[in-house]
C-alpha cells in the first residue's frame, strides 16, 4: 500500500490520487471540497495541516457541528499529526470561557463546535486575524443563520484574502441558492469535486447496496384510520369553503402552516371568520400530525403522541379541544386494546436478526426523526437474544423526554466502538460523524426530505468494508413522497455542481499551485517518488476523471431538415381584425384644438444623467458603511443573539458589556432597547415595557426602541393593548419606535444609524475644530446666557426656558430612581412630595417625611422601611 510522507505528518497515511487532488487544491486558494462519505475527506484536513505548520503556521482552526465530531476530529488529529498531543485542543461550550481562553494560548491545533468560536470571537477572547488556515467539516451547514456560516463571516473579516478556508462536505445542497450561500459565506473561490464513479476512485471503493422496502399497511390499522381520515377531509372541505385552504386535492403541512397565517390575517382584520379558522387548523395540523404517525410510525408512537397531548392539556395548553372530538376519543379507546399494528417493527427485528446471526460481531445504526420511535425500537430489540440496543438522541429535552449531555453522547459513542452494544438507534444528531468503521447496517426507519440528510445517513455505512442501507417505505403515506423528493434532489445535487463551474462561479481567482505537493513524498514498494509525479501517473492510468466532465461544453448544431414554407407571422398578422395593438395607443392626438399647449416636461439627455449621477451617489452614500474603528456596546444579554455577529460582518467592532439599561449604544447620546414581537407582548403583559422605557429616556438623549416584528405569529393579546402601548411611547415619552423583520435587518438599521451619528460627531468635532468664531458671534450667546442667569438670581421662581427644562429633567431622574425602590402607589405618592431633592427623601426622617407629605405616621414609617430595605432595592434593579 502506497503511504504519504510529510515532516509534520505521522506515517501510516495511505496515498490516493484522488485526495493528493484535493489536496493540491486546498493548498491553491479556499476550496469547497464535496467528496463522498467515507473516500477520507479527514485524511486532506490532516495534509492540509501538516502543510499550513510546516510554513509556520501558529493557529489553525477545525469547526465540526456535534461534539461527538469534535471529539472524534481531535483524536485521529492527534493520531496523525506530528506535534504533541498538549498543543491539538478540543474545546466545546461545556469548557469554562476561562479555561477557554488559556487553551486558546496554549494550542497550535484547536478543534471546537462553532457556537464556541462564534462567541468567543464576538467577547475578544480569540483572535481569527492570527488564524491561517479555517477547516469546516460538514460544511452544508453555513446557511442562514447558523453559526457555521456566522463564523466563516467573522474570519473573511477579520483576514480579508490572506485567510485559507477548507470547506469539507459529501452533500453541499440540493439547489443553486444553497450551494452559492455555501461558497460565499465560507468565502470559497475553488470547487474540488470527488464523485464515486471516477476511475481514480473506483479501486477505494466499497459495496454498498441500497434496498427499498415498500410496505403495505394492515386493514386493522386502515380500520383505525378511516374515521379519522374522514374528519380531516370534513374539516379541510369546510376550510376550502371558507377560503382558508386552497382547492387542491393533497393538503400538506405547508398548506396548513399557510392556512394559520391566513387566520391570523383575518383575526388582525377583525374578520369574525378568523377565529373559528384558527381553532379548526390547530386542530388540524394535529390530527394530520397524528395521521402521520400511524401510518409513518406505528400505533405505539401515536398513542405516545396522545398521552403527550393530554399531558400538556393538564397544563393548560389548548390541546383538550382536540382530545374531546369523538374520532379521536374512539381512536383513544382502540389503541388501549390492541398491540403495534404497523409492519416496519416486524421488518426492523428481522433485519437486525438476520445482520447479527451472519456477522456477529457485526454493529448496526437505525436512524429515525422521532424520540418516540426510538424508545419504542430499543425497547423491542432488546427482548431479542443477542441484540444489546440503547439511544442516541439530541441535547433537548421536551418535557418528560430528557435528552443526552455531550459527556452523556461521547459516553454512548464510545461503547458503539468498544462494542459494548450493537445496535445504536439514533434520531438527526446520529447523521454527522459517527465514524465507525464496521457498521454493515444502516435502517432508515423513515425516509428524509433532504438529499443532505439521505447522504449523510447512508454514509454511515460501507465506509471501509461492503455495507447495506435499508429505507422502509409505507405505502400511502408521506414516507413515498418524501423519499421521491429526496431522490430528486440528490440527482440535481452535482449537475448543479457542474454547471456552476462551467458558469464561473468558481474559480474567481483561482490556478493551481503545481507547487503545493512539493514537500508530500509517496513510498511505495520500497521507493519514494514525488507525490506530483505519483497523481500524475495515477491520473494518466486512469483517464476519466472529474475534470473532464467540468471542461466546457462545446455546442455543436445539427442542420435542420425541416423546409419553411412561409416566414413567421408578425404580431400584427396574428391579432384579431378589429383588435388594437399597444403601439396604437403611444401617441393620441389631442382632440381638443382650444385647449393652450402644455409646456414641455422632458429633459435633456445630459439633464437626465446628472439626476441619475446624483441619485446613485446618494444610494451609493447611503449603503457605503464605514465602519473603521467604530465600536458599538451590546450588552451581554444580546451576546448569544446573532445581531452581534451580522454587526461585526458589516465591519462594526462590538462591545459585549453590562448596560444599566437598553441593548445597544452607539454613542453616548444614542441608547436603543430591541425587543423582539415576543418579547414586546411579555413586556406589555407584565408591566414593564412603560418602566423600560421610562429608564431608557432618563439614560439617554437619543432613546430608540427597536422591534423585531418577525413571522405573522399571533399572540393572545387585543391589538388595542399593543397599539395603546406604542402611543403612550411615541407620543407622551417621545421615544422613536422602529419596526424591523428580523435581526438581519435590525443589524443593518443599526449599521445605518450608526454612521449618521459618527458622521454627525465627526462633522461637528470639525466644525469646532477649524471655525474660529469672532467675538462678535459669540458674543450675543453670552449675552443671553447672561441674562437669563440674572434674571433666574433676581426671580427663581419666574419662567425660565432652561431652568424649567432642566427642573423637568431632575424630576424624571428622580422619578426613575425611587420607583425601583417599590411598586407600592401610597409609598410612591408620598416620595414624590420630596422631588426632585434625591438626597432629601434618602436622608429624611418618620417625622420629616409626614409633614412634608402630610401623611399618616403609619405610611411615614412604611415609607421609611421601603427605603431602608436592601434587599428590595437589589431585587428591584435585578428585575429592571
Amino acid at each position: 500500500m502506497p503511504t504519504v510522507h510529510h515532516p509534520l505528518l505521522n506515517e501510516g497515511v495511505e496515498a490516493r490520487a484522488y485526495q493528493l487532488r484535493s489536496l493540491e487544491r486546498a493548498l491553491s486558494a479556499s476550496t469547497l471540497m464535496v467528496m463522498p462519505t467515507g473516500f477520507g475527506k479527514t485524511a486532506v484536513e490532516w495534509m492540509v495541516m501538516a502543510e499550513y505548520l510546516r510554513t509556520g503556521a501558529q493557529k489553525i482552526i477545525l469547526i465540526a457541528p456535534t461534539t461527538g465530531l469534535v471529539d472524534q476530529q481531535r483524536r485521529m488529529a492527534q493520531e496523525r499529526i506530528a506535534l504533541p498531543d498538549d498543543v491539538i485542543l478540543a474545546y466545546t461550550g461545556d469548557t469554562p470561557p476561562a479555561k477557554r481562553e488559556a487553551l486558546w494560548e496554549k494550542g497550535r491545533i484547536i478543534i471546537a463546535t462553532p457556537q464556541v468560536i462564534r462567541n468567543d470571537a464576538m467577547k475578544g477572547l480569540l483572535d481569527l486575524s492570527v488564524v491561517e488556515l479555517l477547516i469546516v467539516d460538514e460544511a452544508h451547514h453555513a446557511t442562514g443563520n447558523h453559526a457555521y456560516a456566522q463564523v466563516g463571516k467573522l474570519y473573511t473579516q477579520a483576514r480579508g484574502e490572506e485567510g485559507r478556508v477548507l470547506a469539507a462536505t459529501a452533500s453541499p445542497g440540493s439547489n443553486i441558492r444553497h450551494i452559492s450561500e455555501v461558497k460565499t459565506n465560507l468565502n470559497a473561490h475553488s470547487l474540488d469535486l470527488t464523485k464515486r464513479s471516477e476511475a481514480l476512485v473506483a479501486p477505494y471503493d466499497v459495496d454498498m447496496k441500497v434496498h427499498q422496502h415498500r410496505l403495505e399497511l394492515p386493514p386493522a390499522l386502515n380500520t383505525l384510520l378511516q374515521p379519522i381520515e374522514q374528519h380531516f377531509e370534513e374539516e379541510v372541505a369546510h376550510l376550502k369553503r371558507l377560503g382558508f385552504l386552497p382547492p387542491k386535492e393533497f393538503i400538506a403541512s405547508g398548506d396548513i402552516e399557510k392556512a394559520q397565517l391566513r387566520a391570523s390575517r383575518a383575526i388582525a382584520q377583525r374578520d369574525v371568520r378568523g377565529y373559528d379558522a384558527a381553532r379548526r387548523v390547530a386542530d388540524l395540523r394535529r390530527i394530520h400530525m397524528l395521521t402521520n404517525l400511524l401510518k409513518s410510525q406505528g400505533t405505539e408512537v401515536a398513542q405516545s403522541f396522545l398521552q403527550r397531548a393530554e399531558d400538556e392539556g393538564r397544563e393548560g395548553r389548548k390541546t383538550n379541544r382536540m382530545l374531546a372530538l369523538p374520532v379521536i376519543h374512539a381512536l383513544r379507546l382502540s389503541l388501549k386494546d390492541i398491540g403495534e399494528l404497523h409492519p416496519k417493527v416486524e421488518v426492523v427485528n428481522r433485519l437486525v436478526v438476520e445482520e447479527l446471526a451472519q456477522k456477529p460481531e457485526g454493529k448496526i445504526l437505525i436512524f429515525t426523526e422521532y424520540r418516540d420511535t426510538v424508545k419504542q425500537i430499543v425497547a423491542n430489540l432488546n427482548g431479542l437474544p443477542g441484540i444489546n440496543a440503547d439511544a442516541f438522541i439530541g441535547q433537548s429535552s421536551r418535557g418528560n423526554q430528557k435528552g443526552m449531555n455531550q459527556k452523556e453522547q461521547l459516553a454512548q459513542l464510545n461503547r458503539f466502538r468498544n462494542g459494548e452494544i450493537n445496535v445504536l438507534v439514533a434520531t438527526s444528531v446520529g447523521e454527522e460523524g459517527l465514524d465507525v468503521p464496521s457498521a454493515d447496517l444502516v435502517i432508515l426507519y423513515e425516509p428524509v426530505p433532504s438529499a443532505i440528510r439521505a447522504i449523510q445517513r447512508r454514509g454511515r455505512t460501507a465506509r471501509q468494508r461492503a455495507g447495506s442501507v435499508h429505507v422502509l417505505i409505507a405505502q400511502g403515506s408521506r414516507d413515498v413522497y418524501v423519499q421521491r423528493a429526496s431522490e430528486q434532489q440528490e440527482s440535481n445535487m452535482h449537475r448543479l455542481m457542474k454547471q456552476m463551474v462551467r458558469q464561473r462561479n468558481f474559480k474567481e481567482h483561482f490556478e493551481v499551485n503545481h507547487e503545493a505537493l512539493s514537500h508530500f513524498s509517496i513510498v511505495e514498494s520500497g521507493e519514494s517518488l514525488p507525490a506530483k509525479m505519483f497523481l500524475e501517473r495515477e491520473i494518466k492510468l486512469n483517464p476519466n476523471s472529474i475534470e473532464q466532465e467540468l471542461a466546457p461544453e462545446k455546442k455543436t448544431r445539427k442542420a435542420s431538415n425541416v423546409h419553411r414554407t412561409a416566414p413567421p407571422l408578425t404580431p400584427e398578422q396574428r391579432r384579431p381584425k378589429e383588435q388594437m395593438g399597444l403601439e396604437h395607443f403611444a401617441k393620441e392626438p389631442t382632440t381638443n384644438q382650444s385647449e393652450p399647449p402644455k409646456k414641455s416636461t422632458s429633459f435633456s439627455p445630459n439633464q437626465l444623467q446628472a439626476v441619475l449621477n446624483a441619485a446613485t451617489k446618494e444610494m451609493t452614500d447611503m449603503n457605503t458603511i464605514d465602519s473603521t474603528d467604530k465600536t458599538i456596546q451590546i450588552d451581554h444579554r444580546e451576546g448569544n443573539s446573532t445581531l452581534p455577529g451580522y454587526l461585526q460582518g458589516l465591519g462594526f467592532t462590538t462591545e459585549i458589556t453590562q448596560l444599566p439599561h437598553g441593548d445597544l449604544r452607539l454613542s453616548s447620546r444614542v441608547l436603543i432597547e430591541r425587543k423582539t414581537a415576543r418579547d414586546l407582548l411579555a413586556s406589555i403583559k407584565n408591566g414593564r415595557l412603560l418602566s423600560q422605557c421610562h429608564a431608557l429616556k432618563a439614560s439617554a438623549r437619543r432613546p430608540l426602541l427597536l422591534i423585531e416584528t418577525g413571522a405573522d405569529e399571533q399572540y393572545a393579546l387585543h391589538p388595542n393593548a399593543v397599539l395603546g402601548a406604542l402611543a403612550h411611547i411615541t407620543v407622551d415619552l417621545g421615544i422613536p419606535v422602529m419596526m424591523t423583520k428580523n435581526a438581519e435587518e435590525s443589524a443593518h438599521f443599526v449599521a445605518v444609524a450608526a454612521k449618521r451619528e459618527y458622521d454627525l460627531i465627526e462633522t461637528l468635532h470639525a466644525y469646532l475644530t477649524t471655525q474660529q468664531a469672532s467675538e462678535q458671534e459669540w458674543r450675543p450667546a453670552l449675552d443671553v446666557i447672561s441674562q437669563e442667569l440674572e434674571q433666574i438670581e433676581e426671580d427663581p421662581d419666574g419662567d425660565h426656558p432652561w431652568m424649567d427644562t432642566m427642573i423637568e429633567h431632575l424630576h424624571r431622574c428622580f422619578h426613575h430612581t425611587v420607583s425601583q425602590y417599590t411598586g407600592d402607589k401610597d409609598v410612591l405618592e408620598v416620595i414624590q412630595h420630596f422631588s426632585p431633592d434625591l438626597g432629601a427623601v434618602l436622608l429624611a426622617s418618620k417625622e420629616t417625611i409626614a409633614e412634608v407629605s402630610g401623611c399618616e405616621e403609619a405610611l411615614a414609617q412604611r415609607v421609611l422601611e421601603e427605603l431602608n430595605e436592601p434587599s428590595r432595592a437589589n431585587e428591584s434593579n435585578t428585575s429592571s
